[in-house]
């Protein structure tokens, strides 16, 4: 195994690679992991070092706390998958036992599962599904249409790299909720998704892509529209070009990012939705990955007072007011991008009513 070779001896574990650290982990299994299990869980590994990084800590000198900490911080995962975190990172950090055998584990079971566990396993999120209730959906588009305005009118206040900023944040958020975009989309879709009907009359694409390189795919932590099995872009199930009608209360929002990506139009890609407005030393690609897109939401959020909201969570609520308007399973198929054979629509539906049933009758 290639980090073998690195040294990881007493105070020299600070030259270790996190990443060529678990990479190499991958590498050693057998059975060998399957390709889309390597990069699943390489991302879940490379956005846990993208935190030790943002808090500034070295991962080889993190203890207990600051793993139950960024378990606690994952608003937009499950318990689910906040246990796969977990279980990642505690074999990670086994493989650096490896190099020193002085070296104490600080995600071992033992001490995650104790009583710290309470702050990082109980999520909102734990359902099989998360949906904003009717009165949580008017009180989101009240907050577009509110920071519309702030963003328009008042927007010679702020700096251009914020006003930038916010304004990709809100459509995004926008046309996950009006449109029920898929992640994938919201990372992949190019500025010709837009299709411009009457002058405030807006349409979404969504065929309309950006393909990524292999190399680009394991960069960005991330799978190509036209390779994923979970998209409905690998065969014509209703979703391979489907076209969304964006609502009229989301078209302001998205005219002003238009207009705005048009002031920089000679840095973004071409991407609808590029992570930055220009590209950042050592990225070649202005692509977002899932993490940035994961921040993005939960940012908005938090700014505007909403707690528990997710990418996921804000398609799956468009999905429930098409079925609240009327639409049909096949209906909801086509304008989600289903596959027809996953019955996502009907396990969504049903999902949905069993959310309504839920909840306080004051509430429905």
């Amino acid at each position: 195994m290639a980090q073998k070779n690195l040294s990881c001896d007493g105070t020299k574990k600070g030259g270790v690679d996190p990443i060529a650290l678990f990479e190499g982990w991958l590498e050693a299994q057998h059975p060998p992991f399957k390709l889309a299990t390597k990069r699943i869980y390489l991302f879940l590994w490379k956005r846990f070092i993208s935190w030790t990084n943002e808090h500034r800590l070295h991962f080889s000198k993190l203890n207990e706390a600051h793993i139950v900490k960024f378990l606690a911080e994952l608003e937009d995962t499950n318990r689910q998958q906040r246990e796969r975190y977990q279980l990642i990172i505690y074999r990670a950090y086994c493989e650096l036992q490896q190099l020193d055998q002085s070296f104490i584990n600080p995600a071992q079971p033992s001490s995650i599962n104790d009583i710290h566990s309470t702050s990082w396993r109980n999520t909102s999120a734990n359902q099989a599904k998360q949906f904003l209730l009717p009165t949580e959906n008017k009180a989101l588009i009240k907050a577009l249409n509110a920071e519309y305005v702030v963003l328009s009118d008042n927007g010679q206040s702020l700096a251009w790299p914020t006003l930038w900023k916010r304004r990709r944040n809100s459509t995004i958020i926008a046309l996950l909720l009006g449109c029920g975009l898929k992640a994938l989309e919201v990372l992949s879709l190019k500025q010709s998704a837009v299709i411009t009907g009457e002058k405030t009359y807006f349409q979404l694409d969504t065929g309309q892509f950006m393909p990524f390189s292999a190399e680009e795919q394991k960069q960005l932590n991330r799978t190509s529209p036209d390779a994923s099995h979970i998209h409905a872009y690998i065969s014509d199930y209703n979703g391979q070009h489907r076209i969304l009608n964006v609502p009229d209360w989301a078209c302001d929002t998205l005219t002003l990012w238009l207009q705005t990506l048009d002031h920089d139009s000679s840095q973004h890609d071409g991407l609808l939705f590029p992570a930055a407005r220009k590209p950042r030393a050592g990225h070649h690609s202005l692509a977002m990955n899932p993490a940035t897109l994961a921040r993005v939401v939960n940012g908005w959020a938090k700014l505007h007072g909403f707690t528990a909201l997710s990418a996921q969570k804000l398609r799956n609520s468009y999905g429930a007011a098409c079925l609240e308007e009327g639409a049909t399973i096949n209906d909801l198929n086509a304008k989600m991008g289903f596959v027809a054979s996953a019955a996502g629509g009907l396990r969504l539906a049903s999902e949905w009513q069993q959310f309504l049933l839920s909840q306080p009758q004051t509430e429905h």
